[in-house]
């Protein structure tokens, strides 16, 4: 299944503040939005201990929100519209029989993994099978249904608090995303992007890097001693954006993930 999205950084010295009054739009581009609730997710990210599935254009992803597991692998992105991003995505709730698809696609794309069972904790299971974390984080999700004509969804809108797990300790930032729910999403989400900047200016700003590259270049921007006033009290700086874009551009991206 191809997914497509778009999102922005929340670029400002108040954050929290743009985030509450994203969450608060009851419309956006044409379409009215409503709640659709807040969810707590998990994300572990793991890979080869040679990065085989990022060489690879892909990457897997195990996810819990709430009471449900999910084992995710993903494609390589490509823009398809200014600011949005297309990628392949097969999702499954963890099972026996997940793992061992998980395995066969892996294996199809030159990546062996050794055989386990799919008892106990997943990450763990995973790591038996000769993967290591790549990187977690936990995300606050506030979820917002884009309404068409007749009430169909359009597309989702996510205010995220992304934390980053760092060796360093734990770094914050702020992020939305819209991600198509219905064909007629995919011409939405242009409209949607242009209308956000309009409103909120230069406190959002486009990102076409992922949670997880995002995420993997800030032990790059902390590295720096000149950097670290970048990262304040545990978030993003604004001025940290243009700093990890200058680094990512530089750096190999691995596909991400929302």
């Amino acid at each position: 299944m191809a997914e497509r999205e778009a999102k922005l950084v929340i670029r400002d010295a108040r954050p929290e503040a743009i985030a509450d009054a994203v969450a608060a739009l009851d419309h956006l581009a044409g379409a009215r939005l409503v709640s659709a609730g807040e969810v707590a997710l998990r994300d572990v990210y793991l890979d080869t201990p040679a990065r085989a599935l990022s060489a690879r254009g892909a990457a897997l992803r195990v996810r819990v929100a709430d009471d449900e597991t999910l084992l995710t692998l993903k494609g390589s992105s490509r823009e398809v519209d200014p600011g949005v991003l297309e990628r392949e995505e097969i999702e499954e709730p963890w099972s026996a029989a997940a793992l061992e698809r998980l395995r066969a696609l892996l294996g199809a794309r030159g990546i062996a993994l050794r055989m386990t069972p799919a008892a106990g904790e997943p990450v763990a299971a995973l790591r038996a099978m000769g993967l290591e974390a790549l990187q977690e984080r936990v995300t606050h999700r506030r979820l917002r249904n884009a309404l068409g004509e007749g009430g169909a969804v359009l597309a989702e809108v996510a205010i995220d608090l992304v934390t980053y797990r760092l060796d360093a300790g734990a770094v914050r930032h702020h992020e939305v995303e819209i991600e198509a729910k219905a064909p007629e999403g995919a011409v939405y989400l242009p409209r949607a992007l242009e209308a956000l900047r309009a409103r909120f200016g230069a406190s959002l700003l486009p990102w076409l890097h992922g949670k997880l590259e995002t995420g993997l270049a800030i032990p790059g921007l902390l590295a720096a001693g000149a950097a670290r006033p970048l990262v304040i009290g545990g978030h993003l700086t604004p001025d940290a954006y243009p700093r990890l874009a200058e680094i990512l551009s530089d750096a190999p991206a691995p596909p991400d993930a929302g």
